[in-house]
């Protein structure tokens, strides 16, 4: 028996050892200077690669020699300096969940007091403090003489994954001139100037001081399309929506997940975060909404995923195989997504996908990773910024599906839960135009309907 135990426990342990492997802890005594400070950070650091399974080997040397070059200058670098720098250097990993996490402005780091977001055609500004309210509606052209492009081009070496994900994360950088300084793109850490055009077509440039922090700093990635709905605004904020009908997939983003039928053979469901939210645990909220469509006449179905940045993605797999099993054969599933669908939401796009078969189709905008990623692992801090650094233990391909081959690296529970969803790309790609937002339109829906009204039962 004991022999017999050993043959299993011993592979087993091969394989579970590096996807459970903790980071190492932080060593060393407190340092009195920033130098000496930055420099147990950066050997803090240093070990990434001792957990990281996402490096190659190519891209393990160009970590080692990025951090080397930073020991050189910890001297001279603060916190959002040492902030960048390590961005820079984890990002070289080129694995979206592999990043430098909460490198947002207002979030341990200063602000200017606008708030922006992307557009098909455009980055605008879509929150102000009452001050700036006239900047509500403007397009930001530029910031500090560079070209909103140029600035998505120079930007882009800080966050790791595919490249719309670092364009996603851009106005988190843009609103912090310290951010921006400690990346060479300000002159001062103070503040900035933006070049805006306004909403009558005038332009001109504006220059926004920066406010301290009034939050701390953040251990997870801070996604700017939350700023979308005005709801939950700070105190004496305005917001480019105040006044205006909210459409239906911004009413309710504080909640991890909700439904509603916005036509008797129609199911709308919302998860914004694959994680569980009170009263009811995510698996039994959607497991009690597919027994209550059964007695109704559904036709098809909405899983909106534009806000979902992840969790655990077994919490959605009874799901994601139920509901294609509602459908009829000549329903539809539409699976609506954007670059902020991440991670497990990923993970359940895929399934629905799968089980779907010919009746989904992905409507919205390219995902926030590849459909062959890292993830599982976890976070640390650096010992003195507190600066948190995610890493990843385990593959997850959701496009091909993992293959024996693979099971030293492929998450474990993918072999029960993991399905080869081909193509993960939208279907039909849409991205609200500012306009239409600014009028509280939903774009992607009203595609939805239109592809409905052109497909009546038969």
């Amino acid at each position: 028996m004991a022999a017999l135990l050993a043959l299993v426990a011993v592979p087993l342990g091969v394989i579970l050892y590096p996807m459970l492997k903790p980071y190492p802890a932080a060593s060393g005594s407190a340092a009195a200077s920033q130098r000496d400070r930055n420099l147990q950070d950066l050997t803090h650091l240093r070990r990434l690669p001792e957990v990281e399974r996402s490096f190659t080997a190519q891209s393990r040397v160009a970590f080692d020699q990025a951090v080397a070059a930073l020991e050189l200058r910890a001297g001279e670098l603060d916190r959002a300096g040492l902030a960048m720098a390590a961005a820079k250097a984890v990002a070289l990993a080129d694995n979206g969940h592999t990043n430098v996490l909460g490198l947002a402005g207002d979030r341990g780091f200063n602000a200017v007091p606008i708030r922006l977001s992307w557009f098909a055609d455009g980055l605008f500004v879509i929150a102000t403090d009452y001050e700036r309210r006239q900047l509500l509606g403007g397009e930001v052209l530029g910031v500090n003489g560079r070209s909103i492009a140029a600035l998505v081009e120079a930007l882009r070496p800080h966050v790791g994954g595919p490249a719309n994900l670092a364009r996603e994360f851009v106005p988190n950088f843009l609103i912090s001139p310290e951010l921006l300084h400690a990346a060479g793109l300000a002159v001062t850490a103070d503040g900035s100037t933006f070049e805006i055009r306004m909403a009558g077509g005038s332009a001109g440039s504006v220059d926004i001081a920066a406010n301290a922090a009034t939050q701390a700093p953040h251990n997870r990635f801070l996604w700017p399309k939350g700023n979308l709905s005005p709801l939950g605004l700070a105190n004496g904020w305005r917001h480019v929506l105040d006044g205006v009908a909210l459409p239906t997939y911004l009413t309710r983003l504080d909640a991890n997940y909700w439904h509603a039928y916005p036509a008797d053979d129609l199911l709308y469901v919302q998860i914004n975060r694959v994680g569980d939210q009170p009263p009811v645990g995510l698996s039994a909220h959607l497991a009690n909404i597919l027994d209550a469509a059964a007695k109704k006449p559904v036709r098809d179905a909405i899983v909106d995923l534009r806000f979902n940045s992840g969790g655990d993605y077994t919490l959605t797999a009874d799901f994601t195989r139920r509901l294609p099993e509602l459908l009829p054969p000549d329903g539809r599933l539409f699976i609506l997504t954007s670059a902020n669908t991440f991670s497990a939401a990923i993970s359940t796009a895929a399934r629905l996908k799968y089980y779907a078969g010919a009746r989904a189709v992905i409507f919205g905008e390219a995902m926030g990773d590849r459909s062959r990623f890292w993830g599982e692992g976890g976070a640390t801090l650096l010992p003195n910024s507190k600066l948190a650094v995610r890493y990843t233990t385990a593959f997850h391909d959701w496009e091909h599906g993992c293959s024996l081959s693979q099971i030293k690296t492929c998450f474990l529970l993918n072999y029960v839960y993991g399905v080869p969803a081909g193509d993960l790309r939208p279907n039909v790609t849409i991205a609200p135009r500012f306009a239409d937002y600014a009028a509280g339109k939903d774009p992607v829906m009203l595609e939805v309907t239109r592809q409905r009204a052109s497909n009546p039962r038969r």
